[in-house]
């Protein structure tokens, strides 16, 4: 049984992946900047972005996205080869 924390965790997780998975029309595969700091992170408690933080920092020591910063725009994230691969049901 995971623990309260690791469940948190890994329900933030699969939906960042949903989310960069679904991307959009101009963006596929990353997630969306507007999505992201608009409406995602503001929902969430101090405690709860601070677990984003983290998930997102271990998926890019994973190799499953990496950040992107588009001139003039909100930094985000994109999915790898390795992150798209682990969307894959195998």
């Amino acid at each position: 049984m995971t623990s309260g924390k690791s469940g948190r965790k890994a329900a933030i997780r699969e939906e960042l992946l949903a989310r960069a998975a679904a991307g959009d029309v101009r963006t596929p595969g990353q997630l969306p900047a507007d999505w992201l700091h608009e409406e995602f992170l503001p929902s969430l408690s101090a405690r709860e972005a601070r677990a984003v933080e983290e998930v997102l920092a271990e998926m890019i020591a994973e190799g499953l996205i990496e950040h992107v910063h588009v001139h003039g725009r909100r930094p985000t994230f994109r999915l790898t080869a390795r992150g798209r691969t682990a969307l894959t049901p195998e």
